[in-house]
This record gives C-alpha cells, structure tokens and sequence, in this order.
C-alpha cells in the first residue's frame, strides 16, 4: 500500500510540472518532440514517454501555447517542431513567478 501511495503522489507531482517543463524547453529553443524529452530528461532526470508529451503538446496548441510547423528537408525525416507563442510567453512568464513563489515558501517549509 505504501509504495502504491508513493507512486501515485509521485504522478500528481509530475503531472502539473511537466506543462511547465514543456513549456520552458520550447522557449529556449524551437524543437521536436523527441528533442523535448531528451533535453527535460538530460536536466532534470525525469524520463518522458512519448504517450505523455504529445497529449501535453496537444493540449498547449489547443490553448494557442505553442505553434508547431513542420520541417521537412531532404537529409532526415520530416520532424514538427513546436514554437512558443506570445500568449506562451506571458503564460511561462505568470508560471515562472508562481514556481518562484512555491519553492520559495517549501523550501522554507523543508529547512
């Protein structure tokens, strides 16, 4: 029961911070999907699978996050690349300030 509990908080706790992560790798860079999770899981440790990141993507393309374009070039296969949006930036900008103000009262909370 203990490690089913775990397991689930462990879950909950990624979920919401997965869209920032998100969110925060396509703002440095323009970049596909695969990309995404290499980087987030490079820098942070936690491992993605696809069948979470493109709801993810879905999800901040139908809210106008994110655009995304394909790039299709003769050397490699055709890949669709996701970009931030101006609504984008201002949403990360307000998550940005709320994630700052989080860690700051739990580590607080932690010492």
């Amino acid at each position: 029961m203990e490690k089913e509990f775990i397991s689930n908080w462990d879950k909950q706790m990624k979920k919401g911070l997965l869209i920032f992560l998100v969110i925060k790798v396509i703002k440095t860079n323009s970049c596909y999907g695969s990309e995404i999770i290499k980087i987030i899981r490079e820098k942070t440790g936690i491992v993605i699978a696809d069948g979470t990141l493109y709801p993810i993507l879905k999800k901040l393309k139908k809210n106008q996050l994110v655009l995304s374009k394909w790039n299709v070039n003769a050397e490699e296969a055709p890949r669709k690349y996701y970009y931030i949006t101006g609504a984008g930036n201002r949403h990360l900008a307000e998550m940005n300030k709320y994630w700052s103000n989080l860690n700051e009262k739990v580590s607080n909370l932690l010492e």
